[in-house]
């Protein structure tokens, strides 16, 4: 006999067993005990928040044999235990996923009017009911208008705003909330004691946070935990399964955020990733942490109410950051990671996502310092320093005036260098840092960028479409505006007006001119890759043609 999985051995089977919707089971009940049953329930909330279960246990209420009211379901009579055993006729699923269309609703909608075979109401649930077509959402609101005596549907969703208002209007809603952490730790543990297994406190807090407030998630989690047949499951077996970031690190990288260390934040970030932790977690634990910072600096004595859910071990550190961060900087360090949690779902590099949302973390607190001042940099990769372009005193540019030369913008770019180079290299790879690197004059003005190589195979490469889109991102990230990137060839950029040539060279040269390249890897790989010939890369005159 197949060994039955944990969430659906231990779906709640009672109204009291129902964990963290407290506002829908004690209406669900009130109203069941008076016998005023509605038609159409619709159930509203995140996965794994006990959606499907409710309607199982209203399932059951409306239909148990108990005769009173208040004490169903009793999970005794036959009915009761036909549902709970999976054998009842009259309780018909339907996942609207894989059975979306007009055909399906039709076939359904033939079939209501068939009294039920054993119980008191036949009872349909619809899973995920927005993936409904148009079509079959019309379908469907013809019978919920005019439902036959003996039939309820329970619509359940996780996205209401995709179900038309018509159907909206015809159902009771409920809208279930994420289970808090400390009830999912506290069922957990429960769970564990019928199984008559153990887990360490710190791992079953780590389990909770991970599930984001999914009872289910949770519960499939500590399932596929238990398979380690250790006595107790352990914080390590949570990492290792899950990826889930160690408090600690989330602390340290905020006190990274908090000295303003660059280098020290990116080398934690890739550290975390080659232990292979999940980054997107990192990302939105980060959040987490960072609001509770927010409302600690914000909220004084009431924060400890509004963060009842936070670990109580962190909350010493929070203060701490919160004395030491204003309010504008958390709030845009929020926002920068919490776009960056949801950039990483889909992203081709998910680490660099990350790895530029902490860069402008760190340039939002370096954008409220006076012009000038300057932090210590510990790291081994500058931060981005956002710089003004027009010093306070001076008057802006006339609209109409010819763009003026922007040396702001090319001297930031030269203390950057590394940073920029390395950023392209993990974003595109290492053709795209060694194109750069033979990058010889840089031309800033308003909206354009004009970059200058040395060979044409470099050119020719910064200019393809993926390479040239990451080059803009990184140097709209670095300079703090959106510019367009000119390439050209040579080592002064032409067809510009001369008052914007810089008065000195543009970046150093990675080697001396005259010398032969020939030694260097990355141009090893252009030669190979790229079209370069041999003569391209010794720095000879004929290069810049």
């Amino acid at each position: 006999m197949a060994v039955q999985a944990l969430y659906r051995k231990w779906r709640s089977q009672s109204f009291d067993e129902l964990i963290g919707q407290e506002h829908v089971t004690t209406t669900l009940r009130n109203a069941l005990g008076d016998g005023r049953i509605a038609h159409a329930y619709l159930f509203a909330g995140p996965r794994g928040t006990g959606k499907t279960s409710t309607a199982r246990l209203l399932a059951k209420a409306v239909n148990c044999q108990e005769e009173d009211l208040r004490q169903r379901p009793d999970n005794t009579c036959p009915i009761c235990r036909a549902i709970n055993d999976g054998a009842l006729l009259d309780l018909i699923e339907i996942d609207a996923a894989s059975n979306r269309g007009i055909d399906e609703i039709r076939d359904l909608r033939d079939k209501v009017h068939f009294r039920p075979s054993q119980a008191r109401y036949k009872v349909y649930v619809i899973d995920e009911v927005h993936m409904l077509t148009p079509e079959a959402f019309n379908a469907l609101l013809k019978t919920l208008e005019e439902p036959p005596p003996h039939v309820i549907f329970v619509l359940a969703t996780t996205e209401p705003h995709r179900i038309p208002d018509t159907v909206l209007s015809r159902c009771q809603r409920f809208d279930f909330h994420r289970i808090p952490t400390s009830q999912i730790v506290q069922r957990l543990d429960f769970i564990l004691q019928q199984e008559g297994r153990s887990a360490r406190p710190g791992a079953l807090e780590m389990i909770a946070r991970s599930a984001e407030g999914s009872m289910r998630d949770a519960i499939s989690l500590v399932d596929q935990l238990l398979s380690y047949g250790d006595d107790a499951i352990t914080e390590t077996q949570v990492q290792a399964v899950r990826g889930v970031v160690p408090g600690q690190a989330v602390i340290k990288l905020v006190d990274h955020l908090v000295a303003i260390d660059a280098g020290a934040g990116l080398a934690l970030i890739n550290q975390l990733a080659a232990e292979g932790i999940d980054l997107r977690q990192l990302a939105i634990q980060a959040v987490a942490y960072l609001r509770a910072v927010l409302v600690n600096r914000v909220s004084g004595q009431e924060a400890r109410a509004i963060l009842a859910d936070f670990p109580d071990d962190q909350l010493a550190r929070v203060q701490e950051h919160a004395a030491q961060m204003n309010v504008a900087w958390v709030s845009s360090a929020l926002r920068l990671l919490n776009q960056a949690s949801q950039d990483m779902r889909d992203a081709a590099h998910p680490q660099l996502v990350l790895e530029l949302a902490w860069l402008d973390a760190l340039d939002a607190r370096l954008a409220q310092e006076s012009a000038g001042q300057k932090p210590a940099q510990t790291g081994a990769i500058p931060p981005i320093v956002e710089r003004r372009l027009v010093a306070p005193d001076d008057p802006l540019p006339s609209p109409a005036a010819e763009p003026l030369a922007d040396t702001q913008a090319v001297e930031t770019l030269r203390s950057n260098w590394t940073w920029f180079l390395q950023a392209a290299e993990s974003a595109r790879g290492p053709q795209l840092r060694g194109a750069l690197r033979t990058l010889r004059n840089v031309v800033a003005a308003g909206d354009d960028i004009y970059l200058a190589f040395e060979h044409d195979f470099a050119k020719t490469f910064v200019e393809r479409p993926a390479n040239k889109a990451t080059v803009q991102q990184l140097l709209t990230q670095l300079l703090g505006r959106s510019l367009r990137v000119h390439c050209q060839v040579g080592t002064h950029v032409t067809g510009v007006p001369a008052q914007m040539q810089p008065a000195a060279p543009g970046l150093a040269r990675a080697s001396e001119p005259g010398q032969d390249f020939g030694d260097d890897p990355l141009v090893q790989h252009a030669r190979e890759h790229l079209g370069a010939v041999p003569g391209d890369v010794t720095g000879s005159p004929s290069a810049s043609t």
